[in-house]
């Protein structure tokens, strides 16, 4: 008897549930907005802007600024070029954004940037950077003498693994 009590409760709530389902599928939906998967037009694809300010870590100037209290985990995760007039701009941490993560040195530098913008993303990839000082502006790398190779980041050099440092050039 309990097998039978069982199998008509088991079917009792089968048929309960395809009610609701019929149901719910009978309801007027919203229009859904299709997802943004198409790749923008050539046009639209980014914005090249200059900019100018300070690096800072995101998570410290949102704390300073508007008293955000970011996780701990998070206090080094993300990089900003915060503007004179205080606009946090945040840097994607790509082949030329990841040595404003990895040396603290350049966080005292005033910094002038070509970067992209692309349409939805507060983020900005960096193309060109630019250090002021003393007045004037500078090309911004890092240099292996022996080598004579560029890199972005600071770490042996990638050629003869050798140190490398600091190199400025004033910009034409």
């Amino acid at each position: 008897m309990r097998r039978a009590g069982a199998w008509i409760t088991l079917s009792g709530l089968v048929a309960l549930c395809g009610a609701v389902l019929f149901a719910v599928a009978e309801e007027p939906k919203p229009e859904a907005k299709p997802a943004a998967t198409e790749k923008p037009a050539e046009s639209e694809k980014y914005e090249t802007l200059s900019l100018r300010g300070k690096i800072v870590w995101l998570s410290e100037a949102l704390s300073r600024r508007y008293g955000i209290a970011v996780d701990p985990d998070a206090a080094k995760f993300d990089i900003a070029l915060e503007s004179p007039d205080g606009t946090l701009t945040p840097i994607v941490k790509d082949f030329r954004g990841r040595g404003f993560h990895l040396d603290p040195k350049l966080h005292e530098l005033d910094w002038e940037m070509l970067v992209r913008r692309f349409p939805g993303s507060p983020f900005v990839q960096v193309v060109r950077t630019y250090a002021w000082r003393d007045g004037k502006k500078f090309e911004f790398d890092y240099w292996c003498d022996i080598c004579a190779i560029p890199m972005y980041e600071l770490k042996e050099c990638e050629c003869c693994q050798g140190p490398i440092r600091f190199r400025f050039r004033e910009a034409k």
